[in-house]
């Protein structure tokens, strides 16, 4: 049933994200709320997966049976709701934005690095192959995940997160969509990209860049590339967007939050701003232009840190990567 009504119901680009192994749910006969339980509170992943006239509802009935709730990663418009549902008992942030790419928009300029990573993909024979992730054999699979290993290996944080991340899954529902990278005139496969759908009235109106992934290779620019020539053939196919996703702690939104918590969340976007894992996410997407609409997060304590932790517990990613992480920035 979920599926259905993520199909029917979810616009938002994280709603595909709810169906991941491993959450919990409030369920309804009209619709579901998606959530992680960390450090007694129970973190929500993006909207109430309903119809736009029964939100108020869902969240009323899930308010009284979860009582220490952290709404995360809403829009405007659910923060909004949800505020006028509660009153002054949620203390309410922006946590930072999403990259949306409008596909139905043309434009002639692109950013310095795009054009150089086109010309570079250009002379490394770079192509993007659609692959169905059921029927690879054994040694491509294995192929994908020791490419995911050697990803992991160099990344920052190198765990498998969850949660706001979908884990990569080999298992077909025909409408998550894996490529994979090649390059060079073997046509080498080096990394893969996955794509999860959002829906408009039961019709996919886009695409969220779940997963892209790829070994360390002398081709520069290879985000760029993949994800202008992933662009192309969304809009080709007569899709309205193409969303990379979200940047932490970016032009964090503090307006009709509390003077206490706007000065956390203020601080905590100056000091990140230099972690060498969101300032990649926000060099990389700030190279394409598009939309730019906030998150939000709603949560019962007036410290930004209880949501953080909490984040952190449901992502899946040990304290000791995170310390590890900051100490390598001072």
């Amino acid at each position: 049933m979920k599926p259905d009504l993520v199909r029917t119901y979810g616009s938002d680009p994280i709603a595909y994200s709810t169906l991941q192994p491993g959450l919990s749910y409030f369920e309804t006969s009209f619709g579901y709320i998606a959530y992680q339980r960390a450090f007694g509170f129970d973190m929500t992943l993006g909207p109430p997966i309903c119809a736009e006239c029964d939100q108020a509802e869902l969240i009323e009935r899930f308010l009284r049976h979860h009582h220490r709730p952290i709404f995360f990663y809403v829009r405007k418009e659910t923060a909004d709701l949800i505020t006028s549902l509660t009153g002054r008992r949620f203390h309410r942030s922006g946590m930072g934005i999403d990259k949306v790419l409008p596909l139905d928009v043309t434009t002639d300029e692109q950013h310095p690095r795009i054009r150089g990573a086109l010309k570079k993909a250009k002379r490394g024979n770079l192509k993007i192959l659609e692959v169905t992730p059921s029927e690879l054999r054994p040694a491509e699979r294995e192929r994908i995940n020791a490419i995911t290993r050697s990803y992991l290996q160099k990344s920052a944080v190198q765990v498998e997160m969850r949660f706001i991340n979908r884990p990569l899954s080999f298992v077909d529902d025909g409408f998550a969509r894996m490529f994979v990278l090649q390059q060079g005139p073997e046509a080498t496969v080096f990394g893969y990209a996955v794509l999860d759908p959002y829906f408009d009235n039961g019709r996919v109106q886009g695409y969220l860049l779940n997963l892209i992934r790829f070994e360390p290779t002398r081709l520069w620019g290879v985000y760029y590339s993949a994800v202008t020539m992933l662009s192309s053939l969304l809009k080709a196919e007569g899709l309205a967007q193409f969303s990379l996703g979200f940047c932490p702690l970016v032009e964090v939104n503090v307006d009709g939050c509390s003077p206490w918590l706007s000065r956390q969340m203020q601080w905590m976007e100056r000091n990140c701003a230099n972690i060498e894992y969101f300032a990649r996410l926000r060099e990389m997407k700030a190279a394409f232009p598009g939309l730019s609409p906030q998150r939000y997060f709603l949560t019962p304590s007036p410290w930004a840190v209880t949501a953080v932790l909490a984040l952190i517990k449901a992502s899946g990613v040990p304290f000791t990567e995170i310390i590890r992480e900051s100490l390598s920035t001072t």
